[in-house]
C-alpha cells in the first residue's frame, strides 16, 4: 500500500526571515523545508506542533 500524502503547513508565502531563519508564511526553518519531502508523518506532526508553538510565541511577542 502506498504512503498517504502528508499535510503541509505551506501557505504559498515563501520568504525566509534572515534573523530567525524561519519562513514568514509557514514558520518552518529552511532545514525543515528542505527535509519535508523525505520525513515520515510522525516527524511532520512533530514539526507541526513546533510551528504551532512558534506561532503562539510570535503572536504573544507582538502584543
Amino acid at each position: 500500500m502506498g504512503q498517504m500524502n502528508k499535510i503541509s503547513p505551506c501557505v504559498g508565502v515563501c520568504s525566509i526571515d534572515p534573523k530567525s531563519n524561519l519562513c514568514l508564511g509557514c514558520l518552518r526553518s529552511s532545514d525543515e523545508i528542505a527535509i519535508w519531502p523525505q520525513i515520515d508523518n510522525k516527524k511532520a506532526l512533530e514539526i507541526m506542533k513546533e510551528i504551532k508553538n512558534r506561532s503562539h510565541n510570535k503572536f504573544n511577542s507582538n502584543l
